[in-house]
């Protein structure tokens, strides 16, 4: 039997009427005086379809004919189809209006439509009808065949095309053809026992046409156990409309037609999550996709409608939420495992498994403790990206400490000649200091011009030129008098550099610059800066000549600018570390929100 009913459901509009002319193409006559022919609108194996206009009621309407003088059995199974249609009065099963053909060619009349098949539309993949809206005519499907199951009708021919989406929201379960009634019928609902219920058979088709013979039904919607030819009940519908949903979801057939026979008999159940992991299908529909297409029977829906009542949850948002929890379970336990294996992939492994187990069900308590302890406890190892962050975090402040610096070493430069003019003596002692702090200036204005990898070497540059300036400031002007104050103010700035090693070794420094004047000045290798009177220390430096009052003025205004200096660059860094901690605890606050435990 071929598909002549879903033919008449791309009746055109336009189609004018030519009443009382018999078209180019039509049959002698009429099955009736009622009715005059129109338009052909396709043919089968023992039929064709006609668009009709009925004089009597002035309406449109489609009539299926018998082609030839068919013999008994086809006749047979020709009436029993229209009468099995047109007794199933539901919205989704085309009315038939009319049955006639005595002494003549059988014929019956059914109701005009107009639209489009599901076959049409899922092989277009138009963008007007969306997954979801098919999946809501796809539970009017599901209930039609229910409906037709309660009168112990099994349609056996379920496919995409053979249903009709109409024009006007209508949907249309079509070709009853190879309907038959079901050995055991519902106590509360009359069957319709008047009709020859024996499997007939006609000539056989091919590709997506229904085939009959040794089958009945369509290979690719066909259930293993009819297509074995084995007794079937309603569940093999159940089968088909299961391929029909996979279609829907993934927008290709379950089975590929070439190799319906092999495929149908060997596979357990169909998955459409499984043959399109781009299309993002939801595993309520997922897991009732496969429960329908599965080989053993008894695991799938017990009825068409138990199928529609689970696509309708989750159209109308009431997820399966047992499911739901055993997805969560498992990428929980793949989050578990990842942690064990203790390194940076598994690591990030473990947080992903765990967070698509917290949005797959928020109230998984193994993914919610485990993602807050990746979340709130750092990794033994800091990680390849996070280490490239801080190097560049460092990278950054030590291009800001480096730029306060030849600031600073600048504001001293220019202090030189006011010290000079007010009386501190000597040549060489100011051009060798003043030397020394210009290349200060000009490292640090080097070293902060753009950001570059923290090393050692560019320290050493700075720290071992400060560390001269300091020694000859000593040297020149007394190691008591100069050096330990700038040793002070200078040394903490040097400690806010950022570098794992540089702390010892700028106290180090330091140390040396403090020192060394001093260790020089008792072997008698420099002049003497200080001498002991009695119980009195006598600060003589060489090289200064000023009076003892211009010279506490110089000592006041150093100690101020240097404190001033320092303040500036320690506040700076301390503002910064107060931000980076407020943040840090904002945002291990809001993580702990985040992952907290619900009870």
């Amino acid at each position: 039997m071929t598909d002549d009913d879903s033919i008449a459901a791309t009746i055109p509009d336009t189609a004018a009427p030519t009443h009382g002319a018999r078209p180019s193409g039509a049959p002698a006559r009429s099955p009736d005086d009622r009715y005059v022919l129109q338009t052909l609108l396709g043919k089968g194996g023992m039929g064709e379809v006609w668009l009709a206009h009925d004089l009597r009621i002035d309406r449109d309407i489609a009539i299926k004919m018998m082609r030839g003088s068919g013999d008994p059995e086809s006749t047979a199974r020709f009436l029993r189809e229209a009468r099995v249609q047109g007794r199933l009065e539901h919205p989704s099963v085309v009315p038939v209006h009319d049955l006639g053909g005595d002494g003549g060619e059988p014929y019956f009349a059914m109701k005009r439509l107009t639209g489009t098949t599901l076959a049409d539309v899922l092989s277009r993949d138009d963008a007007e009808w969306t997954r979801r809206k098919l999946l809501a005519r796809f539970v009017e499907i599901c209930l039609a065949v229910e409906f037709a199951h309660q009168r112990g009708v099994i349609h056996r021919d379920l496919k995409p095309a053979n249903i009709m989406l109409g024009d006007f929201g209508e949907t249309y379960v079509l070709d009853w053809g190879l309907a038959r009634i079901a050995s055991s019928e519902p106590h509360h609902v009359a069957p319709i026992s008047a009709i020859e219920t024996g499997d007939l058979r006609s000539d056989s088709g091919s590709g997506g046409q229904t085939k009959v013979g040794a089958m009945l039904g369509t290979p690719g919607y066909m259930a293993p156990e009819q297509m074995r030819g084995e007794a079937i009940d309603q569940r093999a519908d159940v089968f088909s409309l299961g391929c029909i949903l996979f279609e829907i979801l993934a927008r290709t057939p379950a089975i590929p037609r070439d190799q319906s026979y092999e495929v149908t008999l060997g596979s357990e159940q169909y998955r459409p999550a499984t043959r399109r992991p781009d299309a993002d299908i939801p595993p309520e529909l997922d897991d009732a996709c496969a429960r329908a297409t599965s080989a053993d029977r008894t695991l799938r829906p017990s009825s068409a409608r138990a199928l529609a009542d689970e696509v309708q949850r989750f159209l109308d948002g009431d997820r399966d939420l047992e499911r739901r929890r055993e997805l969560a379970a498992e990428h929980a336990g793949r989050a578990t495992a990842a942690v064990a294996r203790e390194s940076e992939e598994a690591r990030v492994e473990a947080m992903r498994e765990a967070g698509r187990a917290i949005a797959i069900d928020p109230r998984n308590r193994e993914a919610q403790e485990l993602l807050a302890k990746l979340l709130l406890e750092p990794p033994k190892r800091m990680p390849a990206e996070a280490a490239r962050n801080v190097e560049l975090e460092r990278q950054v402040a030590a291009q800001t400490v480096f730029r306060l610096g030849a600031r600073s070493y600048l504001a001293n430069f220019l202090m030189v000649p006011v010290v000079k003019l007010l009386g501190v003596g000597g040549t060489w002692p100011f051009v060798i200091i003043s030397a020394l702090v210009l290349f200060q200036v000009g490292a640090c204005y080097v070293l902060a011009r753009k950001v570059r990898p923290v090393n050692m070497a560019m320290f050493a540059v700075v720290v071992g030129g400060h560390t001269l300036l300091l020694t000859a400031s000593g040297v020149f002007f007394g190691s008591l008098l100069f050096v330990p104050m700038f040793a002070f103010g200078s040394l903490p700035i040097m400690l806010m550099l950022p570098s794992i090693r540089l702390p010892k070794w700028a106290t180090a420094m330091h140390l040396l610059a403090v020192f060394a004047p001093v260790v020089l000045e008792l072997l008698h290798v420099v002049p003497s800066t200080f001498t002991f009177r009695g119980n009195e220390l006598v600060l003589r430096p060489v090289f200064v000549t000023a009076s003892p009052q211009l010279l506490v003025g110089i000592l006041l205004a150093i100690i101020t600018v240097q404190m001033i200096v320092t303040t500036l660059v320690l506040d700076g860094q301390r503002q910064k570390q107060d931000r980076a901690q407020e943040l840090l605890h904002i945002q291990s606050w809001q993580l702990g929100k985040l992952v907290t435990t619900n009870e």
